[in-house]
């Protein structure tokens, strides 16, 4: 089913004009299929099937849970490798600083191959790309083990960034393709949580593998848990990719025809504007600014803390790599429960709120009234880089590092769900450029965290990180106050816009 009229009529509507359209139609938005508030969904649902906004309840959120899976293994792998740099770079005769490598060229590749990827999972699908670069993961995971020198450790794990991206960078497009947009905001929560706190389970599992089977057995141990995961992708993960205009009229295929590869799943074809399609998006302010602002929150909030503990800890309490690990992921793993506990859900509530009061219209700057959470991430940054400078027990830098990742959390929900409200259609390129933002920001910081630290005092490094985080904040503020008008003078991409 095409968009109709009266569904564009949302973007700005006034109720006075929705009530003329659907008088003597039972509810004041005509032909609209309502949800259960009695507001209208958006996007409307095809009378198909197989159209994943029509799928059961249950189905969907087994098809999230093994999303969610997947991007927290993913990123499981990646926080299991810090804990061991002290065991990996003694191996390889490197420094810990090159031991740190290993995870941002993992990074790097994690941030940069989605850009090639996109066009074909907007035509081919999303099902062959995680089940296809998940193997990729695998066996590099599986070379990493092992790797002989330090330079084939860095190849495996640039393959491993490669198996790893997918799963990093269209998982908010596939959410999606199978929810509405007055209860995204839960299920990118849950989509956020994965990808925050794999990294922060990492660790603690991490130093307790290095300590008493070996650093090799890290990669090993990850490779089984992917292929276990793979496994359940292969036979249960449906294709989510679904166009409303070219499907509308077909049979249900049923659910092993989901399973099954089909070729291309829609009828057009690619060329070369499909591959610049993420960077035209990036015109767009209501992308570029959330996603600025998130990639300083992800990686002054997540990432610093996975790079630097172990050295620091090392140094101050002489912690092994156990230890290292159970104070690195429990702090911030309960700090992004409590984040998310007051954020995704309550986006929901919010902009559904305004939807009643402003004719079915969610605007998604109502979620944004959310955003000063996110300022707990600079408080709890400069907590933990002044504990660290004066030398404070264990306990005040656990105490930084969850008030930290309470703004994290809240800073990596908002910034999927809002962008992919503004710009459903286009939620595949969007969730590439958040995860883009993120991962070449994080790319850096491996090469000048430490130093600056070292060298200038935690306290003013960590402060600096803080202050950054907080000019990139501001603009969100703006957005509030003027992102519709922004998004209505810049119009609507000319992508996917039957997605």
């Amino acid at each position: 089913m095409a968009t109709t009229a009266l569904e564009r009529k949302l973007s700005s509507p006034t109720l006075a004009e929705l009530q003329d359209e659907g008088e003597g139609k039972g509810n004041p938005y005509g032909d609209l299929k309502l949800d259960q508030h009695g507001l209208p969904l958006v996007p409307q649902p095809s009378s198909h099937a197989d159209d994943p906004l029509n799928w059961p309840n249950w189905y969907k959120y087994y098809v999230l849970f093994l999303l969610c899976l997947l991007a927290f293994v993913v990123q499981f792998g990646a926080g299991f490798v810090p804990a061991a740099f002290g065991p990996i770079a003694k191996s390889f005769g490197v420094t810990h600083q090159q031991a740190s490598y290993l995870t941002t060229c993992y990074t790097l590749l994690g941030g940069v191959t989605p850009l090639l990827i996109t066009p074909y999972v907007n035509l081919w699908g999303r099902r062959p790309a995680y089940i296809l670069f998940t193997l990729i993961a695998i066996a590099a995971n599986i070379g990493s083990g092992y790797a002989k020198t330090y330079a084939t450790e860095i190849v495996s794990r640039v393959f491993v960034g490669v198996g790893a991206s997918v799963a990093l960078a269209i998982g908010g497009a596939t959410i999606c393709d199978m929810f509405f947009q007055g209860e995204r905001g839960r299920y990118m929560g849950f989509y956020a949580l994965a990808l925050t706190n794999g990294p922060h389970f990492g660790p603690i599992a991490g130093g307790f593998v290095a300590l008493n089977l070996g650093w090799r057995w890290i990669f090993f141990i990850n490779a089984i848990m992917l292929s276990a995961v793979l496994v359940l992708f292969i036979v249960s993960f449906p294709e989510t990719l679904f166009s409303r205009e070219e499907f509308s009229n077909l049979e249900s295929r049923g659910y092993w025809s989901r399973m099954a590869f089909r070729g291309r799943v829609l009828n057009r074809k690619l060329t070369w504007r499909d591959f610049i399609g993420n960077f035209r998006m990036l015109k767009y302010v209501a992308i570029v600014v959330p996603c600025a602002y998130y990639m300083t929150a992800n990686t002054y909030g997540s990432i610093i803390f996975v790079l630097t503990a172990s050295s620091i800890t090392e140094d101050l309490y002489k912690f092994n790599t156990a230890q290292n690990g159970l104070l690195l992921g429990i702090p911030l793993t309960i700090g992004c429960l409590i984040g998310e506990s007051c954020t995704g859900w309550i986006s929901d509530a919010l902009i559904n709120r305004y939807a009643r009061r402003h004719g079915g219209y969610r605007k998604p700057e109502t979620r944004l009234w959310l955003a000063p959470i996110g300022l707990l991430l600079p408080a709890g940054l400069i907590i933990h880089g002044v504990s660290v400078q004066n030398r404070a027990p264990w306990i005040a830098l656990a105490i930084g590092m969850a008030v930290t990742s309470i703004g994290t959390q809240a800073a990596t929900t908002l910034t999927y769900a809002y962008c992919t409200d503004c710009y459903k259609p286009q939620a595949a390129e969007v969730s590439t450029l958040i995860n883009l933002f993120r991962q070449m920001f994080a790319f850096v910081i491996g090469f000048y965290a430490l130093p600056f630290g070292e060298g200038d005092g935690y306290g003013v490094a960590w402060g600096t990180f803080a202050a950054i985080n907080f000019l990139f904040w501001i603009p969100l503020m703006w957005l509030i106050w003027r992102g519709k008008w922004i998004r209505d003078i810049q119009g609507e991409p000319d992508l996917h816009n039957d997605l």
